[in-house]
C-alpha cells in the first residue's frame, strides 16, 4: 500500500474494502454512542441513556456497557442490568471498570450474594474495586464488613479506602472501629493529608468517636477549608451537642452558607433556644437566599426551629406559604404542635394530610390521641388501627405508640391483645406497657410483666416499676424494690430521675437510712434528689430534716427550683408557723412568685400558719383566679373556722370553674364552722354528687352527731355506687366525738364486711374503736382491739407530733418526750399550769386516754405529756414569753388538750394558735374559734 504523506510504499495484510468500510462505521457507531450516554449520565438522564444503548447496543463496547449497567444501578432497574450482564463477553467482565460497575450494580439493587461472589472471583482487586464495595456495605448497613475487609486484605491507603473505611468506623463506633480510626490516621501517606476529602473525613470520625479536641485540632492545622469542612465540624458539635459551638463556629463562617449549613444552623438554633438562637435563627430567616426558599431540608428545618421557639403563628405562616410540601413538611408541623401542646391542631393537619402517612406521622397522631383522649381522639385512634397499612404492622415505633394510646384510652385489654400479637417486642414494648399499667392503677400487672420480661430493665422500666412499687407499698413490691435497688447499674445513679423514685419507694416504706445512703452516693446531686428527700421527709412528719436539707442544698451551691420550693412551702404549711412561713416566702425568687403553682401553694400555706389576711392578699393579686386558686382560698377560710367568708367566696365562682375539689372544699369549710344549713344547700344544689362529695356532705352530718341522716346518705348513695370506705370512717369518727360504742362496733363491723382488704382504712377504724372504748373507761375491750390491730397488720399506728418555733429555731416534741436539753424546766413550768387549771376548775378527763394508766402513772401526768402541751410550756419558759404561740400538730388534738388550752388563754393572757390534723384552733380569752366542731 502507498502512503502519500511519507512516499513510502508500506506492505500491510489484506483487507477486502468491505470489511474496512464496516470497521470504520463500527468504530464511528461506538465514539457516538460512548459520547452520548456520557453525557446522559452525567446529566442523570438514566432511563434516556438505556434507550440510546438499546437502539445502538451492535455498536456498543466496554465503556459503553459500563455506561449502561451505571445507569442500570442509579434508576435502580434490577432487570434490565441482568439483560446487560448476559451481554458482556469473558474479556469484558476481565475489564476492571466493569467489574467495579457490576459490583456497584448489585450493591446497589441489594443483591449482595453476586457483589460479594464476583468481587470473591477477582483475582487483582483494584482499591476503587474496594472503595465500590465498601460503599455498598456501609449502605446496607454491613459496616463491620468493611472492617473485617480492611484488616484482612491491607490495602494501599488512598483517598477512596481512606474516606470508606473512616466512614464504617464512624458507623460502627465501638472500640475496635477507634483502634482501627487510629491506625488509619497514624498510617496516614503524606500525599494524603493534603486531601480535603481524607481531612473532612478525619474530622467526621473523630467528632463520631467524640474526640472533639482532636477533631479542632486537626482543623485549626488546615490550611485549606472548604465549605464540607466547617459542615463537617458543625455536625460533629451538633452531634455531640455542642451546639454553642456550632453557633460559634458559623458566627465566623467565611463562606456563604449552602443548604446544609443552614439545616445544621436552624438545628441548632432549635435546641439552645435562649436570646442569641432566636437572634441567629431570625437573621437566617431574614436574609435566606433564594435559591434556598425553595429548599425543602431548610424550609423544615425552619418550621422545626420556629416551633421550638413557641413561634407556632410564624411557622403556620411559612408552612401556607410553601408552595411544594412533602410528608416530612407535615411532619415538621405536626411535631411542632405536639411539642407545642396543640394536640387538636395535629389532628387537624393529619385529617388535611394529601400523602399516605408514613411511620413517623402514625407515631404523632397516636401521640396526640394518646395526649387528648376525647371522643374525637378516639374516633381517629380507631380509624388508625383499623386502616394501619401492612407494612406498619411490623413497625415497632407504631405499635408502641398504638398500646401507649389504648392504655391512655383505657382499653387496657386491647393493649394486651396488640402485645401478645407483636411477634417482636423489644424493651420499649415492654415499657409501653409497664406505664400503661402504671397509669391504669393495675400496679400488680406492672410486677407481673417485670417477672416475665425477657429483657434487662433500664433506666425508664427503673422510674415505672420504683414508682410501682412505691404505690402499692405492700410486701411484694417492697421485696421487688430492694431487688431492683440491689442489681441496679451503677451508672444509674447519675441518673437524677431513677435516682428520685427511688428515694420516694424507700421513703415510702420508712426506710429512711437506705434512703440516705443511697442520697449520699449520688456524686452530682441536682434540685431533683433534693426535692425527694425534701418530700421524703415531709411525708414522714421529719419536717426539721427538711429545713437542714433546704439549708445544705445552699450550701452546696445548687439553685432551689419551682419544685423544691413548692415541697419547702409544703413543708410550712404542715408546720403552719408564720415566722416559718415567712422564712421561706422570703427566699423566693422574684420571677417565681408570679407562678400560678407557687401562688396556689403560697395561700394554702398561709391558711394554714392562720395568716388569713396574707392568704387573701395573694388571692386578690391575681388577675383571673383559677379553680385551684379558688379551692386553696375556701379551704384556708375552712381550716380558720370562717365558713362564713369560704361560702361567701364560693357564691362568686364562675359556674364553669366549679368543679369537684371547689365543692368539697366549700362543703368542707361548712362542715367545720357548724353552717349544716349552708352546707345542704349547697350539696343540694351539686348536679353530680361524686364520692368525695357524698363523703364531705357525711363528715359534715357525723360532726353534728345527726348520723340517721348521715346513714340514709349513705344507702342513696349504695343504691348505685359501689360502698367508700371514706364515708364509713367519717361516720366512725363522728361517733368517737359522742363516745357511742354501739354505733361504733357496728359501723367497724360494716367496715370489716365491706372493705377486708384495705389495710389503712382498718387500720384507722381500729385506732377510733379503741380511743371510743378507752373514753368510756372499758380499757379491756380497748386492749383485745388494739392487740387483734397488732397481730394483723403490725404497729401502724402514728405517733403524735408536735413543733413549735422559739427564736427561728424549730422545735419537735412527741408525747411524754425527755429528749429536749430543757427538760426539766419544761416539766417543772407543765407543773405549774396542772396547778394553775386546777386552780381554775379544770378536770383532767381520763376519757381521752387511750391506753390502760400504769401503776406509777396519774391521768394528770399522762395528760400532761401530751405533745402540744409540751410545746406550750415549752414556750412559756422562755423570756420574755411571746404573747402569740403557735404550735402544730400532725394529728387531731385531744379534747382534754382542747378544754386545757383554752383555759391557759385566760389564765396566762395570751393568744394560742394550734393547727391539728384537721382545722385551725384559735384559741383565746377562753374561747376557740373552731367553736367545740372539731
Amino acid at each position: 500500500m502507498f502512503c502519500g504523506k511519507c512516499s513510502l510504499t508500506i506492505r500491510c495484510p489484506f483487507l477486502p474494502l468491505n470489511e474496512i468500510s464496516s470497521f470504520v462505521t463500527t468504530r464511528h457507531f461506538s465514539t457516538t454512542l460512548n459520547v452520548q450516554m456520557k453525557k446522559l449520565i452525567d446529566s442523570k438522564r438514566y432511563r434516556h441513556a438505556l434507550d440510546i444503548f438499546d437502539k445502538q447496543s451492535h455498536a456498543a463496547d466496554d465503556f459503553a456497557l459500563n455506561m449502561a449497567l451505571k445507569a442500570c444501578s442509579n434508576l435502580p432497574d434490577y432487570r434490565r442490568g441482568l439483560e446487560i450482564v448476559r451481554q458482556l463477553s469473558p474479556k469484558s467482565l476481565n475489564n476492571p471498570f466493569i467489574q467495579t460497575s457490576l459490583v456497584h450494580f448489585y450493591m446497589k439493587s441489594g443483591d449482595l450474594k453476586c457483589a460479594i461472589g464476583l468481587f470473591n472471583s477477582i483475582p487483582v482487586k483494584t482499591n476503587p474495586l474496594y472503595k465500590t464495595l465498601f460503599g455498598g456495605l456501609i449502605s446496607m448497613k454491613k459496616s463491620k464488613e468493611v472492617l473485617n475487609l480492611y484488616e484482612q486484605n491491607k490495602m494501599k491507603l488512598d483517598e477512596g479506602v481512606f474516606v470508606m473505611v473512616s466512614k464504617a468506623c464512624s458507623e460502627i463506633c465501638d472500640d475496635r472501629a477507634k483502634r482501627i480510626g487510629k491506625l488509619l490516621i497514624d498510617d496516614l501517606p503524606e500525599d494524603l493529608k493534603g486531601s480535603e476529602k481524607v481531612m473532612n473525613s478525619t474530622i467526621f470520625m473523630l467528632m463520631k468517636f467524640g474526640n472533639v479536641d482532636e477533631a479542632e485540632k486537626l482543623f485549626h492545622q488546615m490550611k485549606h477549608k472548604s465549605i464540607y469542612t466547617y459542615g463537617a465540624m458543625m455536625k460533629g458539635y451538633n452531634d455531640n451537642k455542642l451546639l454553642e459551638k456550632t453557633l460559634d463556629l458559623f458566627e465566623t463562617l467565611p463562606f456563604v452558607a449552602d443548604e446544609a449549613i443552614y439545616a445544621m444552623v436552624l438545628s441548632s438554633c432549635s435546641q439552645v433556644r435562649d436570646g442569641r438562637a432566636r437572634r441567629i435563627g431570625k437573621r437566617l430567616i431574614d436574609n435566606l437566599p433564594e435559591d434556598l426558599k425553595d429548599s425543602e431540608n431548610v424550609m423544615n428545618s425552619t418550621i422545626f426551629m420556629l416551633m421550638n421557639f413557641g413561634n407556632v403563628d410564624e411557622a403556620e405562616k411559612l408552612f401556607r406559604q410553601m408552595k411544594h410540601k412533602s410528608i416530612y413538611t407535615y411532619g415538621a408541623m405536626m411535631k411542632g404542635y405536639n411539642d407545642n401542646k396543640k394536640f387538636e391542631k395535629t389532628l387537624d393537619l393529619f385529617e388535611t394530610l394529601p400523602f399516605v402517612a408514613n411511620q413517623a406521622i402514625y407515631a404523632m397522631v397516636l401521640s396526640s390521641c394518646s395526649q387528648l383522649t376525647n371522643d374525637r381522639a378516639r374516633r381517629i385512634g380507631k380509624q388508625l388501627i383499623d386502616n394501619l397499612p401492612e407494612d406498619l404492622k411490623g413497625s415497632e415505633k407504631v405499635m408502641n405508640s398504638t398500646i401507649f394510646m389504648l392504655m391512655k384510652f383505657g382499653n387496657v385489654d386491647e393493649a394486651e391483645k396488640l402485645f401478645h400479637q407483636m411477634k417482636y417486642k423489644s424493651i420499649y414494648t415492654y415499657g409501653a406497657m409497664m406505664k400503661g399499667y402504671h397509669d391504669n392503677e393495675m400496679f400488680e400487672k406492672v410486677l407481673d410483666l417485670h417477672v416475665n420480661m425477657p429483657r434487662a430493665v433500664d433506666e425508664v422500666m427503673h422510674t415505672i416499676l420504683f414508682s410501682t412499687c412505691t404505690r402499692l407499698s405492700n410486701d411484694r413490691a417492697l421485696q421487688t424494690g430492694k431487688e431492683l435497688l440491689r442489681k441496679m447499674n451503677k451508672s444509674y445513679y447519675n441518673n437524677n430521675i431513677v435516682i428520685t423514685s427511688a428515694i420516694h419507694m424507700l421513703m415510702k416504706f420508712d426506710l429512711v437510712n437506705d434512703a440516705e445512703r443511697l442520697f449520699r452516693q449520688v456524686k452530682t446531686k441536682s434540685a431533683l434528689t433534693y426535692h425527694a428527700m425534701i418530700n421524703g421527709y415531709s411525708q414522714l412528719d421529719e419536717l426539721d430534716k427538711c429545713f437542714q436539707l433546704f439549708d445544705q442544698m445552699k450550701s452546696d451551691q445548687i439553685v432551689p427550683n419551682e419544685v423544691v420550693f413548692l415541697s419547702m412551702i409544703g413543708v410550712c404549711a404542715k408546720i403552719a408557723i408564720r415566722s416559718v412561713s415567712q422564712s421561706v416566702a422570703n427566699q423566693l425568687p422574684s420571677h417565681m412568685k408570679s407562678s400560678r403553682n407557687i401562688q396556689t401553694a403560697l395561700i394554702s400555706m398561709w391558711g394554714k400558719s392562720s395568716s388569713i389576711e396574707k392568704s387573701r392578699e395573694v388571692f386578690e393579686s391575681l388577675d383571673d383566679p383559677d379553680m385551684v386558686t379558688y379551692s386553696s382560698m375556701i379551704n384556708a377560710y375552712g381550716l380558720n373556722g370562717m365558713g362564713v367568708e369560704a361560702v361567701e367566696l364560693y357564691r362568686r365562682i364562675p359556674s364553669d370553674l366549679c368543679n369537684e375539689v371547689v365543692n368539697v372544699c366549700a362543703l368542707n369549710a361548712c362542715s367545720h364552722a357548724g353552717l349544716l344549713n349552708e352546707c345542704r344547700h349547697i350539696f343540694d344544689q351539686i348536679p353530680h354528687k361524686t364520692t368525695k362529695i357524698v363523703t364531705t356532705m357525711v363528715d359534715c352530718l357525723s360532726r353534728l352527731a345527726m348520723f340517721d341522716e348521715a346513714e340514709s346518705i349513705i344507702e342513696d348513695y349504695e343504691k348505685t355506687n359501689p360502698p367508700s370506705s371514706a364515708m364509713y370512717t367519717a361516720l366512725l369518727s363522728g361517733a368517737r366525738n359522742v363516745r357511742d360504742s354501739n354505733l361504733s362496733n357496728r359501723i367497724y363491723k360494716k367496715m370489716q364486711q365491706l372493705f377486708p382488704d384495705e389495710k389503712n382504712t382498718l387500720i384507722a377504724g381500729s385506732v377510733l374503736l379503741s380511743n371510743i372504748y378507752s373514753s368510756i373507761g372499758d380499757h379491756h375491750r380497748a386492749e383485745d382491739i388494739r392487740t387483734n390491730r397488732i397481730k394483723q397488720f403490725g404497729y401502724n399506728v402514728k405517733v403524735g407530733l408536735s413543733w413549735t418555733s422559739v427564736n427561728n429555731q424549730l422545735v419537735r416534741f412527741k408525747a411524754h418526750d425527755h429528749s429536749h436539753p430543757q427538760s426539766k424546766e419544761i416539766y417543772e413550768e407543765l407543773q405549774r399550769l396542772s396547778c394553775e387549771l386546777r386552780e381554775h376548775g379544770h378536770i383532767f378527763d381520763s376519757s381521752w386516754i387511750t391506753r390502760p394508766v400504769k401503776e406509777d402513772e396519774t391521768v394528770e401526768s399522762v395528760l400532761c405529756g401530751h405533745s402540744e402541751k409540751l410545746a406550750i410550756a415549752f414556750n412559756f419558759i422562755q423570756q420574755p414569753p411571746p404573747s402569740i404561740i403557735q404550735i402544730s400538730k400532725n394529728l387531731r388534738v385531744c379534747g382534754d388538750c382542747h378544754a386545757a388550752t383554752k383555759l391557759i388563754t385566760k389564765m396566762r393572757r395570751c393568744e394560742i394558735i394550734i393547727r391539728d390534723a384537721n382545722r385551725i384552733h384559735h384559741f383565746s380569752n377562753g374561747e376557740c374559734s373552731c367553736q367545740d366542731h372539731f
